[in-house]
């Protein structure tokens, strides 16, 4: 019973308030009928018990008993009452009841609603279609913090989840509010009762330890440059730097000796085992040299010993990147992740690598061939325009593609489709070498592709002609050497080759610069880029 009972009921048995709000109750002789037994009062049964001998005048007696009596009895009434309701017992109902109301306001554009949850602020970003089931992703440090992610998965239709727990490190009280959250969350927005956790550097520690606590609410983990074990990081006992003050506040908040803490059984790199068992996804992100979060002590140990569990782990490594920044020059890859990890279908993406003609020089955004083969495919896929300007796909020629950003997006994409439409600029007297060349770096790019993409089917566009007079540009190269070279690789790739050079020969006119098509060229490309992906004329 709560501690307040016991004064309660003694003041009842007084007659005196027991607290405020809590006051005795006198009835009169109607209520004498809520005693009787065998047909008697037991003010009557009192008055025969004592024949007569009682000093003070009856009906006051019994009035007055009646009184006390009712008013014990009430009061008890009430106790129990309150006692039921506010029994501290599960603090994650407790923590969840208190939720504030929401103050909304915006986010990237999307609803923004703030709260608070166990005294905690809390939020959530509400997309404008959210997917059918509620599906989300839930940040578990740093909000707005590398959003990229996030903002795509709103724009797609996830909600964001987010509870401040600053300097909790990931410790049980952490877990507590994590709970509290949670059900919040799921009752009260009707979200999926399993998201995907999201957790950056330290939030990592939030999202491993709550997942291995309750591995039949998770759908999957993805984690960036992750803290996987609070002694290297911030703990700085392996090769990483450290923080003392970091290590300083988790200890506290662990309620741990540094001795105790050096100790610890429970790190994500012990606690992995639920989480295999559950057979639930992990995706993680990381810079090769971070410093700060070594991989070797931290995702390393994890994928190793996930792998061993039997668990499925996909890690993405960022080659010369340290701790910052997180996520990926392009987040398709983690929205792909999170989509398939809830259930939900991601759209087909569609990877377009070229140069200047595949960036659209010479035509409006919405004419180039990549806008009108999105606008053909309709919102089950999801086009990406990779094309950069003046590039060759010789890594000998002046502007290589494989060394701009967007080769590595494209490596990391984790394409579907992946059209490549390069080998224009190559035909340049400074960059044409030869044939063999330019096929065994075409080569290499396919394997680079299929490495990052593995399930991807690879298609290669012929270039379209070029008209004397522009750029160095020759056409008599393209012609003669670079589509021979393109689809003798394709046939050893066992790639499909898009033939956009004979549809568009004889198209002058459409080619206003010699080189780079206008809207109506585009439109020619886009056709037959259409049919040769979907086997289908372009609807019109």
């Amino acid at each position: 019973m709560p501690p307040s009972f016991f004064p309660a009921l003694k003041k009842c048995r007084e007659n005196k308030p027991a607290e405020e709000g809590i006051f005795p109750v006198e009835f009169g002789t109607n209520f004498n009928h809520s005693f009787r037994r065998s047909g008697k009062s037991r003010a009557a049964a009192c008055s025969e018990k004592n024949k007569g001998t009682m000093k003070e005048d009856s009906w006051q007696a019994r009035k007055r008993q009646i009184g006390m009596k009712s008013s014990v009895f009430i009061c008890f009434l009430i106790c129990v009452a309150v006692w039921s309701k506010a029994d501290p017992a599960p603090a994650r109902q407790d923590a969840a009841a208190v939720a504030a109301p929401a103050r909304e306001s915006s986010w990237q554009d999307m609803k923004r609603l703030d709260f608070t949850v166990a005294g905690r602020p809390a939020l959530v970003i509400v997309p404008d279609k959210p997917l059918p089931g509620n599906p989300w992703i839930w940040r578990t440090e740093f909000f707005n913090a590398f959003p990229a992610a996030d903002i795509a998965l709103a724009k797609k239709g996830f909600h964001i989840g987010y509870i401040n727990m600053e300097n909790m490190y990931g410790s049980p009280d952490a877990m507590k509010l994590m709970d509290a959250y949670y059900d919040y969350m799921t009752r009260e927005y009707r979200l999926d009762p399993k998201p995907v956790l999201e957790g950056l550097s330290r939030g990592a520690l939030f999202a491993f330890n709550w997942a291995s606590r309750n591995p039949e609410k998770v759908a999957g983990l993805y984690v960036d440059a992750p803290v996987c074990d609070f002694k290297s990081w911030p703990g700085g006992k392996g090769t990483g730097k450290g923080s003392p003050e970091d290590w300083k506040r988790l200890c506290q908040a662990y309620r741990l000796t540094p001795e105790q803490a050096l100790a610890y059984k429970k790190n994500p790199v012990d606690t992995l085992l639920p989480l295999a068992k559950a057979k639930i996804p992990i995706l993680a992100v990381v810079g090769d040299d971070d410093d700060t979060v070594p991989v070797s002590e931290n995702t390393a140990v994890v994928e190793k010993k996930y792998r061993k569990l039997g668990g499925p782990i996909h890690v993405i490594h960022k080659p010369g990147v340290r701790h910052h920044p997180h996520g990926l020059l392009n987040p398709a890859a983690i929205v792909n992740f999170a989509f398939r990890a809830a259930g939900a279908v991601p759209p087909v993406r569609v990877v377009c690598i070229g140069d200047s003609i595949t960036f659209g020089a010479g035509s409006n955004r919405e004419e180039r061939w990549s806008a009108r083969l999105q606008n053909a495919l309709g919102e089950k896929y999801e086009v990406f325009n990779l094309g950069i300007s003046g590039t060759t796909l010789q890594s000998e020629g002046d502007s290589p593609y494989t060394t701009k950003d967007n080769y590595t997006i494209a490596r990391q994409i984790e394409g579907d489709i992946i059209l490549i439409a390069l080998g224009t600029n190559d035909s340049k007297p400074a960059n044409w070498k030869n044939a063999a060349a330019f096929s065994r770096d075409y080569e290499t790019m396919i394997k680079e592709l299929r490495t990052g993409n593995p399930k991807a089917e690879i298609y290669c566009l012929l270039p379209v002609p070029a008209y004397p007079g522009n750029y160095g540009i020759r056409d008599s190269i393209i012609r003669g050497e670079v589509i021979p070279a393109i689809r003798k690789v394709a046939g050893k790739a066992k790639c499909r080759v898009i033939d956009l050079y004979t549809p568009m020969k004889g198209e002058g006119s459409k080619v206003p610069d010699k080189v780079h098509p206008n809207g109506a060229g585009h439109a020619i490309m886009a056709q037959h880029i259409y049919k040769g992906i979907t086997g289908r004329k372009m609807p019109e």
